[in-house]
């Protein structure tokens, strides 16, 4: 086995040195941006397959009343070009991930969707939306 001349070990030296401040600079930029998250707004929709409209004037959608384990659509009505994300959970109860991506359907927003599966049997759900510079959350049921 070949000894590392003098030159070889400072080119390790400062490469570990490099990579140490490299490791820093991403903390401190972690621990900066780790609250501007975006402030979640509480949205109640009395009936979402009628149509809600959200604080920024877009209109959610549910094409039918949502059931556990059967794929319904949701529609929201384009505001910007940024696709939304939905993610579905329970109060106080991790669902996993199941985050949904909208697709362009020209005039508005949509995704086909299905909910977890609860073993609680509870049907009070909680959907997450967010897009552009908004964050909301909607209370539902499910059947």
């Amino acid at each position: 086995m070949k000894k590392l001349s003098r030159q070889q070990w400072l080119f390790v030296g400062i490469a570990l040195i490099c990579f140490a401040v490299l490791k820093a600079g991403l903390i401190y930029w972690y621990l900066q941006n780790k609250g501007s998250e975006l402030q979640r707004q509480d949205v109640s929709c009395s009936n979402l397959q009628q149509g809600c409209t959200l604080p920024d004037g877009s209109v959610l959608r549910f094409d039918r009343t949502p059931r556990h384990s059967q794929p319904f659509l949701i529609s929201l009505s384009k505001q910007g070009g940024t696709a939304p994300a939905a993610e579905f959970s329970m109060e106080k109860m991790d669902m996993g991930f199941n985050r949904y991506r909208f697709i362009d359907g020209q005039s508005q927003w949509q995704a086909k969707v299905t909910l977890p599966v609860c073993i609680s049997g509870s049907g009070d759900w909680l959907l997450d939306l967010k897009y552009s510079d908004h964050s909301y959350r909607v209370r539902f049921k499910s059947q």
